[in-house]
């Protein structure tokens, strides 16, 4: 049996990087959340991959009673 992709997730280190990669494939950059330690998420996804970028946030917001991964709802 073939091993097939079904999820590939990777992380980049810049907004540039997730956006120049969203342009090339053509699709749109989303904020997915935040983090526990209140950093927001963005992620691009172009069939079975998506990639992240997690940008630390200035401003200081109180972190949620009830925190869920931004991947929870994909």
């Amino acid at each position: 049996m073939r091993a097939r992709t079904y999820c590939e997730i990777r992380q980049v280190d810049t907004m540039d990087t997730l956006r120049a990669w969203a342009t090339a494939m053509e699709v749109p950059v989303e904020q997915r959340g935040v983090t526990l330690e209140d950093h927001d998420v963005y992620t691009a996804t172009h069939g079975v991959t998506t990639l992240v970028c997690v940008v630390p946030n200035r401003r200081h917001r109180r972190p949620p009673l009830n925190w869920e991964s931004p991947f929870e709802r994909m």
